[in-house]
């Protein structure tokens, strides 16, 4: 689940920024993210959501925000340990009126810029000593739909992926190519790996291994 890194966004100079610590707070009950208005969350622990085990074993990891720049956000899933498993870098992009035709459909999108799962050892970004997690990469897109959703984006996720990556955002996330060969051919495109979420496809994700 990697992301071509020669694609990444940058808004007013900001970047993924280097990671610092943040304290996990304490809480009583399970705080998930099945109701929260991500977007209106204020920087830092956000909530928790359900990942895998290897095994199967259902596991709860937490979820937290950075705004970096006006559009630009970033989100990562740590452990109870404060280790980094997963993060992600989204930017939400909105458009004037008049800068698209209404046949073409509503543009607005959130273009997720990088997304990594650290404890995924067949990843190279695999970090030494974390316990591998499934879902990890799941769980960060359906935060990228919500803040589409709530951006009034209508729930349109863009990105580039790597060749290695590209079937997997097609089979389990199910998303396609933005530009089909036949377009490629026609207009000259030559980027096969920038894929969209389809309008088909954004109730399944975001039920997909029992959604946030």
């Amino acid at each position: 689940m990697n992301i071509n890194y020669n694609n990444r966004i940058k808004y007013k100079n900001c970047y993924l920024p280097c990671r610092t610590n943040v304290t996990q707070p304490s809480f009583k009950g399970v705080e998930t993210l099945t109701h929260t208005n991500i977007g209106s969350c204020l920087e830092g622990y956000v909530g928790k959501v359900f990942v895998r085990k290897p095994s199967g074993e259902k596991a709860l990891v937490n979820v937290f925000k950075e705004k970096l720049c006006t559009n630009y956000e970033n989100y990562s899933i740590k452990n109870d340990s404060n280790d980094v498993l997963g993060e992600m870098a989204v930017a939400i992009n909105k458009y004037q009126s008049n800068e698209y035709l209404p046949w073409m459909g509503n543009p607005n999108h959130v273009f997720v810029s990088e997304l990594r799962n650290y404890s995924n050892p067949n990843t190279p970004y695999y970090k030494k000593g974390l316990d591998y997690h499934k879902d990890i990469g799941t769980r960060l897109l359906q935060i990228a739909q919500r803040r589409s959703d709530e951006a009034q984006c209508e729930g349109n996720i863009k990105l580039i992926s790597k060749n290695e990556s590209k079937e997997w955002y097609k089979r389990v996330i199910g998303m396609t190519e933005e530009f089909p060969e036949e377009q490629n051919l026609k207009f000259k495109i030559h980027n096969p790996n920038s894929m969209v979420l389809p309008p088909h496809a954004k109730e399944p994700l975001s039920k997909l291994q029992g959604g946030l």
